[in-house]
């Protein structure tokens, strides 16, 4: 509305600045009226373009739980642009059975935080200019919409993700071999086997105390359960004390 009292206003004080000269009385009267109008829309708009005038800032927010960019490994993927190596975005997942990766844009308003949570999260704060009512909006909204001040990303990460680069991530299988070779030529893989052995044995034989009768079938199904069980206990605490090994290989890769 404030565009269209603009554009009269320069609209009628040319009219009546040029054309009502017979009448002087009502000649200065229009002129200085339009005039007036004139300066005054001006202005007002300058402060709406300019101190966001009859606007205030407004937050939304908006969770998103995150899945692992990698199927084998909890991490999450960054990429960075340009030469300086100050902007980058990150790539992250919100579901498994997602076929394209999201991106963050590369504003620099992206925090990571580790946390002792189970899953990772994704939390994003857009801040942006509203009017504060209808009035303001009736007057102003014409001259300027509704604007996108930033957009804040925080990652909420557990302990056990990796953050890493496009290139780090590429390099990761190779390094994996590598330390899992040293592993096995240390005779830690016998020893890993012996304790999965006895793990096993116990587990089964307090079943069996509590239930004599338990079938073969149903022995078998939770030999095989307890193995796997084992296995990923066994995989994990392994992955744990990799971690340090893991990150500084990881730091050599660019």
């Amino acid at each position: 509305m404030i565009l269209i009292i603009l554009v009269i206003s320069a609209l009628c004080f040319f009219l009546f600045n040029n054309l009502l000269v017979k009448n002087k009385a009502l000649h200065w009267t229009t002129t200085i009226i339009s005039f007036v109008a004139l300066i005054i829309s001006v202005t007002f708009i300058t402060l709406n373009f300019h101190d966001h005038y009859g606007m205030h800032k407004v937050t939304d927010t908006n969770e998103t739980k995150l899945v692992s960019s990698n199927s084998k490994m909890n991490m999450l993927l960054n990429q960075p642009i340009g030469t300086s190596g100050k902007d980058k975005v990150v790539i992250y997942r919100t579901n498994n059975n997602q076929t394209k990766p999201k991106t963050t844009s590369t504003d620099k308003n992206t925090n990571y935080i580790i946390t002792d949570a189970n899953s990772a999260k994704l939390v994003t704060k857009t801040t942006r200019y509203e009017y504060k009512s209808k009035t303001a909006k009736f007057w102003f909204d014409l001259a300027q919409k509704p604007t996108r001040v930033k957009t804040v990303n925080y990652f909420y990460v557990p302990k056990d993700w990796l953050n890493l680069t496009v290139s780090q991530a590429k390099a990761l299988p190779n390094i994996m071999k590598k330390l899992q070779s040293s592993i096995q030529s240390s005779g830690s893989q016998a020893q890993m086997k012996s304790a999965a052995q006895s793990y096993v044995q116990g587990k089964m034989m307090q079943a069996m105390q509590k239930n004599p009768k338990m079938s073969k079938e149903s022995q078998t199904k939770l030999q095989k359960q307890l193995v796997k069980e084992f296995t990923n206990q066994q995989q994990a605490q392994v992955m744990q004390k990799m971690m340090p090994q893991i990150k500084q290989e990881l730091s050599k890769v660019k």
